[in-house]
């Protein structure tokens, strides 16, 4: 039995994960359901309901510009081309062809009219395909708009198995590689939703079919959602859901739905593109690349692009264009324990449709004014786990294994408690965030690509359920009302603009905090695998230049260890490993900065973790800042670290602190640094004394 959830597109199969087989392997970039290689065609059947019984539940009875009554839509041949082109001409045809860097083709034909599926004929109204199957199978025989038989829709051999090669011939008897079924007027699918799955819905003129999808076309062609329920059946189940695509009831690596952009986005999408995990996920290169994961050197030779800064992958890097080139660094998180979760930071150059021509290379609604387009520059994302190509378990894991990482940095939001109209997209009430300045945190932070969640019952408990859309902000008192949690500008990474990602800067290359969790239930419990430490790493990202043709300059360092501006860092726990960089130091803190270290206001978990002054509660637990053993932590003149809301900061054995006669040393009450065994701090005399008198530097028991 096939179901259908109103709100999120939800893949549905009648398999599950891949098997290990004695002679082969599973491995992704032979596909789930489909080969992501080779040509496909796909045979669309158009349909309409006649709510013959009932017809007050015709949601476009009258049909649309777009699709009159009765008709085929305008865009019908603006769906799939029939034939393969050197330049394919249709949207979803060009959307394959650029994302796969050409290595996938996927072709269609639709039956040359529309079929009517009438209400009084049917038990049920819950079969979207099986009905429209049977309302073709009225027709007298099999007709395409460009009089393709079954033949030409048959070019893959059904029953291929997750992660294993699939047959490029076709079956005997035939059987359909695909149909796809859009509805101009559905109550059900409307607009925006649909589901696909492998599997037939009975036989169409004699044929059953290998895979098969359902969709709402009400407004227009149905672009997001198709891409999307397609691409399930090249990567993976509703685990796979990111970019935007995912759903609340999902299980995700962290605590907020993610936007951003994949292969799996959806309605939640910023960009319409791949990403570059899903290339390397599926083996989309460009041909005769060397690397999977590639860049370029100065000299324009191909390099790896797979790089770990702390074994030496440092220098000078070239990215080209993303969406044309296939060009992308990916960073590996050091420190990261073997039992917890891996992260990789991901650097992809999108040059965007005005200078690359890629239909898809913009923000999902830039065509409306009040949306700021999407820019050339850097766009980055972490991924959390979901790593593992090859062998058993590799369509394991969760969703959302991919987190924006915007260029405006991450914050603490606060609600204003109000509810006003949000004018940009559609008008309709939203409730308002707040951010300031003064709220920055960029290792525990909200993004603006994220819905984050609020305790608006004060109980205690937030769930998915809490979380709201952020439409309109109010930054430092000035409303924003542009939906920048589907893009904007601001957002990218730019030489004129914020250049550089590194251990000071908001937002950080640290590694992010996750928490494994769906509406209400952590996975594992804020324990081992989810990462619940930040490593500070002394890696840094900076764009040197734009060239004329696009390339994007990059410097990948480590050891960069100076914070040269005013920082907050809020996080469970954060660690200074012993990292050799300024001045063989793991930190220093330059002339007139402040460093805070501080509780995070954004929750780090499901339940509350402490009552506040003003009765309402936290959702993070106070900061513990360890700087380990053999770390040499500088304090320059003027500058000040700052430890408040009950944050604790410990100096191993073997750490040193050491503040310049002129830098300052504020503890608050409640917060403490703590010396264990034979660290050691240098600082004025005096201002020591007082705060070991008021217990706020003390010594760990031994």
């Amino acid at each position: 039995m096939r179901r259908l959830y109103l709100l999120f597109p939800i893949l549905f199969s009648t398999a599950l994960f891949a098997q290990q087989d004695s002679t082969q392997v599973p491995n992704s970039e032979n596909g789930w359901y489909l080969s992501p290689r080779g040509t496909i065609r796909i045979l669309v059947i158009f349909a309409e309901v006649d709510y013959d019984k009932n017809p007050g539940k015709d949601p476009q009875p009258e049909g649309a510009d777009h699709w009159q009554k009765g008709e085929l839509p305008t865009w019908k041949d603006d769906l799939f081309d029939p034939f393969p082109l050197t330049v394919p001409q249709a949207q979803v045809s060009r959307y394959y062809h650029e994302m796969s860097l050409g290595q996938f083709t996927v072709l269609g034909d639709y039956i040359d009219q529309a079929v009517v599926v009438r209400e009084s004929e049917q038990r049920s109204m819950r079969d979207w395909s099986g009905m429209a199957w049977e309302a073709a199978n009225k027709l007298d025989s099999l007709r395409t708009a460009h009089g393709l038989s079954i033949d030409d829709l048959d070019l893959w051999t059904d029953g291929g198995r997750p992660g294993l090669p699939k047959q490029n011939v076709s079956d005997h008897p035939h059987s359909y590689d695909h149909v796809m079924v859009i509805y101009r007027n559905s109550n059900v699918l409307t607009h925006g939703q649909g589901s696909t799955d492998a599997g037939s819905a009975g036989l169409l003129h004699g044929r059953p079919s290998d895979t098969q999808s359902r969709f709402g076309a009400m407004n227009g062609l149905p672009f997001a959602i198709l891409k999307h329920e397609f691409n399930h059946l090249l990567l993976g189940g509703n685990n796979f859901h990111s970019g935007g695509g995912n759903a609340p009831i999902f299980t995700g690596y962290f605590i907020p739905q993610q936007g951003g952009w994949s292969l799996m986005g959806a309605a939640n999408s910023s960009l319409l593109t791949a990403a570059a995990w899903d290339r390397d996920r599926l083996g989309w290169r460009m041909e005769g690349s060397r690397f999977h994961i590639r860049a370029h050197g100065l000299d324009g030779v191909e390099v790896n692009g797979d790089i770990d800064p702390l074994a030496g992958d440092t220098g000078i890097f070239v990215l080209h264009d993303f969406i044309t080139g296939g060009d992308a660094l990916r960073i590996r998180m050091p420190f990261l324990e073997a039992d917890e979760y891996p992260q990789w930071l991901w650097l992809e150059n999108h040059q965007t449709k005005a200078r690359n021509g890629c239909a898809t290379d913009v923000f999902h609604y830039e065509d409306l004014s009040c949306v700021k387009p999407a820019v050339p520059g850097i766009y980055a994302q972490m991924q959390v786990d979901k790593e593992k190509k090859t062998g058993d378990g590799i369509y394991g894991g969760y969703a959302d294994y991919l987190r924006p990482v915007m260029a405006n940095g991450n914050f603490d939001r606060r609600l204003r408690d109000d509810t006003i109209i949000f004018k940009c997209l559609w008008p309709g009430p939203t409730e308002p965030y707040v951010v300031k300045d003064a709220w920055a945190n960029p290792l525990s932070g909200t993004q603006d690509q994220e819905f984050p969640l609020f305790d608006k019952d004060n109980d205690g408990k937030i769930s998915r359920k809490e979380a709201i859309v952020p439409r309109v902000g109010i930054y430092n008192g000035e409303m924003v009302d542009d939906a920048a949690y589907l893009g904007s500008s601001r957002q990218v990474f730019t030489p004129q603009g914020n250049r550089r990602i590194a251990m000071g800067t908001n937002p950080s290359s640290a590694n992010m905090l996750s928490l494994a969790c769906n509406v209400t239930v952590e996975r594992n419990r804020g324990k081992k695998p989810d990462n619940r430490t930040v490593y500070l790493n002394g890696i840094s990202v900076e764009l040197l230049e734009q060239r004329a043709d696009g390339a994007i300059v990059l410097h990948v360092r480590s050891g960069d260890t100076r914070l040269t501006e005013d920082v907050r860092w809020c996080a469970d726990s954060i660690v200074l490993p012993a990292l050799k960089g300024y001045k063989g130091t793991a930190l220093t803190l330059a002339g007139g900065r402040t460093l805070q270290v501080d509780r995070s206001g954004t929750p780090t978990r499901l339940a509350q973790q402490g009552e506040k002054e003003d009765g309402t509660f936290w959702f993070s637990p106070p900061t513990q800042f360890t700087v380990a053993a053999g770390a040499r932590m500088v304090l320059e003149a003027n500058a000040k670290l700052q430890l408040l809301n009950n944050s604790v900061m410990h100096l191993m054995p073997g750490a040193e602190l050491v503040l310049d006669r002129k830098a300052k040393l504020d503890i608050q009450a409640g917060s403490q640094l703590v010396l264990h065994g034979n660290a050691s701090m240098q600082a004025r005399a005096c201002a020591l004394r007082k705060l070991r008198k008021k217990e706020r530097i003390v010594n760990a028991p031994e």
